[in-house]
């Protein structure tokens, strides 16, 4: 089996990559940045440094085909958001390589923010109240705090605020006018926090029909919003929920909903969606390798459904360490938190790492050394480095505009 990943540098490509290597799979990887966290594997053959999906999109299509048609590639498995461009071309991509993608129609509606929130009125799905805005001094005119702004497009927490007072709501207008332009008109979110714990619904879809699912709560939080501790737990009306979205947009291939949890009430609320697999080590630990169901739906193999474990615990410590650092944590701080790891103390209890897994692949040391190196000698830095990997595989508004732009199953 020869895979192809769309990228290399997010945790998802990482986590990915661990999956695909308990196949036995040969390993390809395309990514601009020359250093990534995929790169440095005992199951990656190759990587190719390709350009920017996001700054060049049409470069990045003509590089991904021509790499297809100079080797046999088994299956394209689209890592991350990049599945927002290559839906447009999933006819022609079908007919050099196996790939599960949906049609760009249904991305559309679930991509961005703005349009899952109306998706999920749509099916009387929950989530939390939320307002649409489209234009930044449309802030200003909301007085219920706390809440939440988020732009219609965006990833890793990048584009999200979380806003107290009227003066922050200010800030963050002037921040968004000064950055589009005064005349500039975007949807905005204007959103009140969920209630409970953050919850993750990982599912695998063959045109519209739900063949695989793993449902994880966070045990704690970091970069982003994003859980750097999980536990595997059983959310089934979440799973029927999910089931009819899949099935209302005919989708093919990974789907990622967000979703809040209160324990109490028992009340659930979506909070947003994203047309990848995300990070599956938990789901693999789990018993259920959801990466090898996209195998399968992209080659067009017949499936069994196959359940998950629940209380499996897994962490990542190289994202706890970014996410603390990116809070401004101390030296001190960082190296409390790496021994609370090393003696399985907190979140890290009877807890396997995912990132950085000795037995399975030693090379994983090198980019955890690094990333560790660099954050103990210079903590700030941790921003930045969020951001270099962040920009290789997010989506943005101005993103999602070039890529519009592209005609449909073409090459330039």
């Amino acid at each position: 089996m020869k895979v192809l990943l769309t990228e290399g540098s997010s945790t998802s490509a990482r986590q990915t990559i661990y999956a695909l290597g308990k196949l036995k799979a040969t390993i390809d990887i395309c990514d601009p940045q020359r250093y990534g966290l995929g790169r440095f594997s005992r199951f990656v053959r190759t990587w190719y440094r390709c350009p920017s999906y996001t700054a060049e999109p049409a470069a990045y299509v003509h590089f991904l085909f021509d790499r297809l048609r100079s080797e046999d590639y088994d299956v394209l498995l689209p890592v991350h958001d990049q599945v927002f461009l290559l839906s447009r071309y999933r006819d022609r991509l079908g007919q050099h390589v196996g790939v599960a993608l949906p049609e760009a129609s249904a991305v559309e509606r679930l991509q961005s923010k703005a349009e899952f929130k109306r998706l999920l009125d749509v099916l009387a799905l929950p989530h939390p109240s939320t307002t649409i805005v489209s234009h930044p001094d449309e802030l200003l005119s909301h007085s219920q705090f706390p809440c939440y702004v988020k732009l219609a497009y965006s990833t890793a927490g990048r584009g999200v605020w979380h806003i107290e007072r009227a003066e922050e709501m200010r800030a963050i207008a002037d921040l968004l006018k000064s950055t589009w332009g005064s005349d500039s008109h975007r949807e905005i979110l204007i959103q009140q926090p969920a209630c409970g714990t953050f919850c993750v619904i990982q599912a695998v879809f063959r045109h519209g029909l739900l063949v695989a699912s793993h449902c994880y709560r966070s045990r704690a939080q970091g970069v982003g919003g994003s859980a750097h501790a999980r536990e595997g737990v059983s959310h089934p009306i979440v799973v029927d929920d999910v089931s009819r979205l899949g099935n209302h947009l005919n989708w093919h291939g990974a789907l990622h909903v967000e979703y809040f949890v209160d324990e109490v009430s028992g009340r659930h609320e979506y909070i947003e969606a994203n047309p990848r697999i995300g990070e599956t080590m938990n789901a693999t630990l789990s018993g259920l390798n959801l990466c090898e169901f996209l195998l399968d739906i992209s080659l067009g193999k017949s499936t069994s459904p196959v359940a998950s474990r629940t209380g499996v615990r897994t962490h990542s410590l190289l994202m706890s360490l970014i996410g603390a650092a990116e809070r401004g944590a101390s030296r001190c701080a960082l190296a409390n938190e790496f021994l609370k790891s090393c003696f399985g103390k907190g979140v890290y209890r009877h807890s396997s790492d995912e990132l950085v897994r000795l037995f399975d692949d030693p090379y994983c040391l090198i980019p955890a050394v690094a990333v560790t190196g660099q954050l103990f000698f210079q903590p700030r830095c941790a921003g930045r480095m969020i951001a270099q990997a962040v920009d290789n595989y997010g989506l943005t508004a101005a993103a999602v505009d070039r890529i519009r732009q592209l005609p449909h199953n073409e090459l330039a």
